[in-house]
């Protein structure tokens, strides 16, 4: 970014700009809104006097004049001025004439020729106050004359030092209406518009802080808006609602208030908070209440201007400071937006402090409200798109959020499902052992004693008998293994066979090559499954012991490609006919092999040749 890479050159601009705007402000050549400087009245006569009508003032003592006239200088403990001027007229216009005051403190009204023509409002306290409103009084031609004409002008102002009066015109109303309708819209209704856009700008403001509480930067700007509009009031509000005094007192403590919550926004904004300077500040703004408590105008407006507005002007100082330092450091773009924008408020409210304090011009008023504009259109954008930011992260955030609870929801269902599998593993646990112990004290009981009773007979019938019973003993068992949690596993599953099917092998006299290797689990592998994989195992088995005629079997497992384990059962013997395509033409143990592996979704495959037989039974893991 280019002020990343020259905040030195983007200082020196951002100086520069300082630099021209107090010139054009504080040491202009020009004078702002006066358009009609040449053909400006300005040589008078005044006589300071309460008088209320233009009959009590013929025999006072009138004095020579040049306007403007400011009266902290001129007029010091005055109230009420008159003014009045002899205006040559060597031809009259047709159509409407009017007197133009472009600059008056604090109300006037107009008398030609000794006709009264208008006047701004209440002359009573509270006096209607016009000094940020040019007036135009406008009347008939038939009051004028050729020759000498006289202009009569008297001017109240609601404090001594406030009163002033500018060179004023006496023209065809045409002829002056152009310079009065845009020196109103600049004054007056141009800073309505802005104050109106200001509170809405602070109620919605407001609302974004209600939804958004965490982030005090939205009630501080709301702040913000709500005194800057509020202290905007004094500029276009000309019969206040109360006493000049309360009023002064508000206008001064909503323009500090203002300049604070300014700070404190900028401190929130760029993320470096000064505590210890903001409550200095906010013990100043909390003293400032104090104003209300003073007997009069005359101290309101001593100690607003000369210390509240001082120690203002070196808070718009510091934030200038604040913001330049921020600069430094970060390199922000917002950063140097919001200075360009600060050193308006900072010029404007300068010329502003010495005018009330009577070191400037008066001439064009004050001008602090027109830094304004580039200041709320930068903030609002600011905030809006910090609260997009914000809309935008929280959607984020509720989507990630989302996600990590559907994770979360997924990890709780797969512990609920293990959970539902240890539980059934332990039901089948249980009845295991309650079985086993059933077994073991009744039939498993039983059948060892008639094998033991069998064992002491001699002969083919009881060896045959015994025999059976062994095999039914075998066959209890396993069903009870096949209960056991743990017989997903293959090999230890065909480890238990094993076990059991030792002694039928050794009575028969055959070898048993054990080649199981280890295999994955097989996913939902049930009793009734490991059930009917045992069964097709012994099955097997017994065919090669009966039939076969062999001297070796061989027991194998393995991975026959990812997805599929195969059990291997061969024996070395005689061998037999094998028709793979009519399974059904066997006899019943084969035809119960191959629906035993048609129920849990394998395959069994037999071969058989002179050299022997091999059965093998494949495995889905799928």
């Amino acid at each position: 970014m280019w002020l990343s890479n020259n905040k030195t050159k983007a200082l020196i601009i951002l100086f520069v700009y300082w630099l021209v705007m107090n010139y054009l402000v504080l040491h202009g050549p020009v004078s702002f809104f006066q358009q009609l400087d040449s053909d400006a009245i300005t040589d008078v006569q005044f006589v300071v006097s309460d008088a209320s009508f233009l009959e009590e003032l013929n025999n006072l003592n009138w004095q020579q004049l040049t306007l403007p006239d400011d009266w902290s200088n001129n007029q010091k403990g005055a109230e009420q001025v008159w003014y009045r001027a002899e205006i040559e007229l060597s031809e009259l216009f047709q159509g409407v004439w009017a007197v133009y005051l472009p600059s008056v403190s604090h109300n006037a009204e107009v008398f030609i020729n000794g006709v009264w023509i208008g006047q701004g409002g209440a002359f009573n306290d509270p006096v209607s106050r016009h000094h940020n409103e040019p007036l135009l009084f406008d009347f008939s031609p038939q009051l004028l004359r050729k020759g000498l004409n006289q202009v009569d002008i008297r001017v109240v102002t609601a404090f001594q030092q406030q009163g002033f009066l500018g060179g004023f015109y006496l023209a065809p109303k045409e002829l002056l209406n152009t310079a009065f309708q845009f020196k109103y819209f600049v004054r007056i209704e141009l800073i309505k518009w802005i104050t109106t856009f200001m509170y809405a700008m602070g109620i919605i403001v407001f609302a974004f802080w209600l939804a958004r509480p965490q982030d005090s930067i939205y009630a501080v700007f709301s702040l913000e808006m709500f005194f800057w509009a509020t202290h905007n009031l004094n500029l276009f509000v000309s019969d206040i609602p109360f006493s000049a005094r309360m009023w002064e007192a508000m206008t001064l403590i909503t323009f500090g208030w203002m300049i604070i919550t300014m700070i404190f926004f900028n401190h929130r904004y760029v993320g470096r908070i000064n505590h210890k300077v903001e409550k200095i500040m906010l013990v100043f703004a909390i003293s400032g209440f104090g104003l209300f408590l003073l007997p009069d105008i005359s101290s309101i407006l001593f100690v607003g201007y000369k210390i509240w507005d001082s120690v203002l002007v070196l808070f718009g100082t510091y934030a200038l400071y604040y913001l330049v330092t921020a600069f430094w450091y970060k390199h922000q773009l917002d950063v140097f937006l919001m200075m360009l924008v600060g050193v308006p408020i900072l010029v404007l409210g300068l010329h502003d402090y010495l005018m009330l304090n009577n070191l400037g011009n008066p001439i064009d008023g004050l001008v602090i409200q027109y830094s304004v504009i580039p200041t709320v259109l930068l903030f609002s954008w600011f905030l809006l798109r910090r609260f997009v930011k914000s809309i935008n992260e929280a959607e984020t955030l509720a989507a990630n959020l989302e996600h990590r609870v559907e994770i979360k929801r997924l990890e709780l269902q797969t512990q609920y499902e293990k959970l539902g599998v240890l539980e059934k593993q332990s039901v089948l646990a249980e009845e295991r052992e309650r079985i086993m112990r059933d077994m073991h004290d009744g039939i498993g009981g039983q059948l060892v004693s008639v094998i033991t009773l069998l064992q002491q007979q001699k002969g083919k019938v009881f060896n045959k008998i015994r025999e059976k019973v062994q095999h039914s003993l075998t066959d209890l068992r396993f069903v009870i293994d096949s209960l056991d949690p743990i017989q997903n596993e293959l090999p230890t599953m065909l480890g238990m066979m094993r076990l059991r099917l030792h002694d039928q092998l050794e009575s028969a006299q055959i070898d048993l090559e054990w080649a199981v290797t280890d295999l994955p689990d097989i996913p939902g592998m049930s009793p009734g499954q490991s059930l009917h994989i045992m069964r097709i195992v012994q099955e097997a088995i017994t065919n090669c012991i009966k039939h076969a005629e062999c001297k070796k079997i061989t027991l194998a497992t393995g991975m026959l490609n990812e997805d599929e384990i195969f059990i291997d059962i061969i024996d070395y013997g005689i061998g037999m006919k094998i028709d793979n395509e009519t399974p059904n033409s066997h006899g019943r143990g084969i035809t119960n092999m191959h629906y035993r592996a048609q129920q849990i979704g394998a395959s069994l495959h037999m071969n058989s040749d002179s050299e022997g037989t091999q059965i093998r039974l494949l495995l889905s893991l799928a």
